[in-house]
Order: C-alpha cells, then sequence, then structure tokens
C-alpha cells in the first residue's frame, strides 16, 4: 500500500508541475517565442517522446523532480542566436514579463477551481494544524482552536492518557487511552487541572476514577516529589463525522479566494520558521531538526494516513495546496526561480529604458541560474531523501 501512495505522491507532484510549465509553455506559444524542449523531470534522459511541428522536443527523464520549458536563448549555447525573431531575448520586456510569470496564472487557476468545486458540493478538513502557530482562518487546515470553535474537534470533559513504559502510572495500573474522570473526587475538565492537582500533592498518594473501555474502576498512584506519573495526558476529543464545509455559488467562490490567499500565507509563515531555525537556530539541534523536517512532496503519504477527511477529496485539496506551494516558493528571491528572473527583467527595461545598459548581461545572468538551479536539485534531491527515509523507518 505504501508504494502505491508513493506512486500516487509522484503522480499529484508531477501533475501540479506540468500545470506550471504550460504557463510558461502556452504564452510562449502566444507570442512567437521558439519552444525548444519541454521536459518532465530531471536529466538525465530516458527518451524524447515526441517533436512537434514547431520542433519541440517532449521529453522524459530518470529523477522525478520538477520540470522544464526551455525557450530559445536560455542555454549559453545559443547565444550566436540572439538576433532570432523567435528568440526570447528579442521580444519587448512586458512579454518576457508575462511569460516568465505565467505559472502564478496556472497554479492560482489550479487551486482555486479545486478549492470552489469542493466548498460547492462539500468538504471536510484534512488536518490540525498544531505546529504552525498563526491567526488565519484556514479552513481546511485549521488550528486546534479553529477546530474547536468551529466543532470540528467535539471537545468532552475528562483526559486521555498514555503511561511512558516503566512510570509510575504505567506501574500503576494506567493503561494507554484511559480516560481519567476524576482525582481525589474532583471531576477534570482539561489537563491543566489535572497538572495543579498533582502539583499540590508531592510526594503523597491521589486517586484516580478511570474509564476503561465501558468500565468504571478506581486506581491509587503514589506521586514522586516532582509530584509526576510520567505519561502523556490530552484533552478527550473526538471527530466530528458529520461536519462539512457546503455553500452556495456565491459563497463557494468567495471561500476559494479566501481559501487560496490564506493558504498561500500560511506556506509563507511555514518557510519563515523553517528558514529562522536553519539559518539563525536556538541550537545546533534545532538546525538539524529543521533540515529533517523538510518534507516535500512525498510528505503526502504520511499525512493521508492522519487525514480526517475522505481520501479522494483529501487528494484533491492536496493537489490544491501543493500548487500554492509551488506558486510561493517561485516567489522566493533566488536565482533559477521564475520571481528572481522577473526581477532582472524589470529592472533591466528600466535601466534599458533610461541608461540604455543592462544590470547584468544575459551570459552570465545565465550562469548564475544555472547554478542555483542545481543547487535547488540537490535540495530537492535531499527533501525527497528526507521524506522517503521517515516512511521506511516507520
Amino acid at each position: 500500500m505504501i508504494f502505491l501512495w508513493i506512486i500516487t505522491a509522484l503522480l499529484i507532484f508531477t501533475i501540479v508541475v506540468l500545470i506550471h510549465e504550460l504557463g510558461h509553455f502556452s504564452t510562449a506559444r502566444f507570442f512567437w517565442v521558439k519552444v525548444e524542449e519541454f521536459w518532465l523531470w530531471i536529466p538525465p534522459r530516458i527518451k524524447t517522446i515526441f517533436k512537434d511541428k514547431k520542433w519541440t522536443n517532449y521529453t522524459i527523464n530518470w529523477l522525478p523532480l520538477w520540470g522544464f520549458v526551455r525557450l530559445k536563448w536560455e542555454n549559453l549555447a545559443n547565444l550566436k542566436e540572439k538576433k532570432d525573431k523567435d528568440a526570447l531575448i528579442n521580444k519587448p520586456y512586458y512579454q518576457q514579463a508575462i511569460i516568465i510569470l505565467a505559472w502564478v496564472i496556472m497554479n492560482f487557476l489550479l487551486a482555486s477551481l479545486i478549492f470552489s468545486f469542493l466548498f460547492y458540493i462539500w468538504v471536510k478538513p484534512i488536518w490540525i494544524n498544531n505546529q504552525i502557530k498563526t491567526n488565519l482562518n484556514v479552513k481546511l487546515i485549521p488550528t486546534y482552536k479553529e477546530a474547536l470553535q468551529n466543532k470540528i474537534l467535539i471537545k468532552s470533559p475528562w483526559i486521555l492518557v498514555e503511561p511512558i513504559k516503566n512510570s509510575i502510572a504505567q506501574k500503576s495500573w494506567l493503561k494507554s487511552w484511559d480516560i481519567i474522570l476524576e482525582v481525589n473526587n474532583k471531576k477534570l475538565n482539561s489537563p491543566k487541572e489535572l497538572i495543579n492537582i498533582f502539583s499540590k500533592n508531592k510526594n503523597k498518594t491521589v486517586f484516580l476514577k478511570v474509564k476503561r473501555k465501558n468500565k468504571i474502576i478506581i486506581l491509587k498512584i503514589k506521586l514522586d516529589k516532582n509530584w509526576k506519573m510520567w505519561a502523556y495526558i490530552w484533552d478527550n476529543i473526538k471527530i466530528n463525522k458529520n461536519f462539512e464545509y457546503k455553500y452556495d455559488l456565491i459563497n463557494s467562490i468567495k471561500y476559494w479566494f479566501l481559501e487560496t490567499y490564506n493558504q498561500s500565507l500560511l506556506t509563507i509563515e511555514w518557510l519563515k520558521i523553517l528558514a529562522k531555525k536553519i539559518f539563525a537556530p536556538k541550537n545546533n539541534k534545532e538546525r538539524q531538526e529543521a533540515i529533517k523536517s523538510m518534507s516535500w512532496p512525498i510528505w503526502i503519504v504520511d499525512f493521508i494516513a492522519n487525514s480526517i477527511s475522505n481520501w479522494i477529496i483529501f487528494l484533491l485539496i492536496i493537489t490544491a495546496i501543493i500548487s500554492i506551494n509551488l506558486w510561493v516558493f517561485n516567489l522566493l528571491p533566488i536565482p533559477a526561480l521564475d520571481w528572481w528572473r522577473f526581477i532582472f527583467i524589470l529592472i533591466n527595461s528600466i535601466l534599458i529604458a533610461i541608461f540604455w545598459k543592462k544590470i547584468i548581461w544575459e551570459n552570465i545572468e545565465n550562469f548564475i541560474h544555472l547554478i542555483f538551479f542545481l543547487l535547488l536539485i540537490a535540495l530537492s534531491i535531499l527533501i525527497w531523501y528526507n521524506d522517503i527515509t521517515k516512511i521506511i523507518s516507520k
């Protein structure tokens, strides 16, 4: 089953990348820029699938990462062609900018169409966000607080417990998924209440009223000097299986826009947290944990196992989220990414209009893009390695 989900993850990512690159491809064709190659995944090449009437090669490669549309005059070997009318470099700057930024429309359209469709028919959240602190109202990955407020999660009195192996709790016959109802005849509503009672009973024996399956039992625990019983405790919550979002046509359009917007901001927040932990960590351990946490896109294999939504709905939602992630990622000011190339085009157009000079010549710019492109490929391989090792270890 795990291999099926890995293949599914690769398929989803490939579809999103193809749609992303289709934006560049279609706008280049529209402005009569020659597309020399449309390749899927990363070389070395497996084979050329076919060549169309406009001499574009469609190829497939070995490493299932990314994709690329190679336009005329995008590599250093084609510098002699800089006078050709179908070369990107000879097109007006506004056309170059549109071709480079066309992915924005494609990724936005893909995510928005999926969200609007799902909000119109019906959709459930796929996950509860308990890792990124945010005030964003993200409907499909709500925070724990939002999930409680919207009745996605139903909180009941009492608390759940998971004893640590060989702990005081386990030796006192507490078992996994026991529900603690009372401590010393005091009813519990939250883990905080249990902690407060325990903190006042150092080196004392406390009596727990516990529900185990359908039985009520009384257990006594002798706390240590640190008033610990050494067990994980959490709120007694369950998923509201009847919860769903379903809107009329107008509101479904409204909420797909808000969801796309908020998902984009959530991705940016995640990237900020990750960058801070990698480049300005509190300690070396935090940096190592941040690097290991980089997971995309095979992480959905693990993600789906804990999804609270229907698996088909999950796959649609995750496709939209990956499309948004790809959109946001390409907005990073990193050479080889589309936003950086757009910035170069914008600056060059302004400088040429005023001073008749460019900020940097094309051969140097292409060399910089090549170096960073190779670095991004290396990073992608590292992330995929993290994903696969996590899955295998589980």
